[in-house]
């Protein structure tokens, strides 16, 4: 059971970085779990990263890490919202569209994918 609520988790660690805003310092460490075998795969951590990106201003890498939290997990929400928000803003259609229908199939009453169809619409 100790197991179960270890607070020296890499996606702990990680998260506050990011609550203390130290973007810099989350990304170093998140240098070696990417190396990691047992990490490399973690969609928790690629998520965290590419939100790290987000914060950072960096939309390429975070669609890059969206990408890879979506090769692991298809229907990853958070992913797939923050994916879609970000192509809405780039005007990918097909993309928001993709990434939206994909929201659907799991949660047709999303309200975040139901804001970024009005918002896309409204373009």
């Amino acid at each position: 059971m100790v197991g179960l609520f270890n607070k020296n988790k890499p996606q702990q660690k990680l998260r506050k970085f990011v609550k203390e805003k130290k973007y810099a310092e989350a990304l170093k460490y998140s240098v070696n779990l990417e190396k990691d075998e047992k990490y490399r795969n973690d969609t928790d951590i690629a998520f965290i990263i590419g939100t790290i990106h987000f914060l950072k201003g960096d939309i390429e890498k975070t669609l890059s890490y969206m990408n890879k939290v979506l090769e692991i997990a298809e229907y990853d929400i958070d992913a797939l919202v923050l994916k879609a928000s970000i192509l809405a803003d780039m005007k990918n259609k097909k993309g928001v569209m993709e990434c939206c229908d994909k929201i659907k199939e799991i949660d047709p009453k999303n309200t975040t994918m139901q804001k970024i169809l009005y918002q896309f619409n409204e373009l």
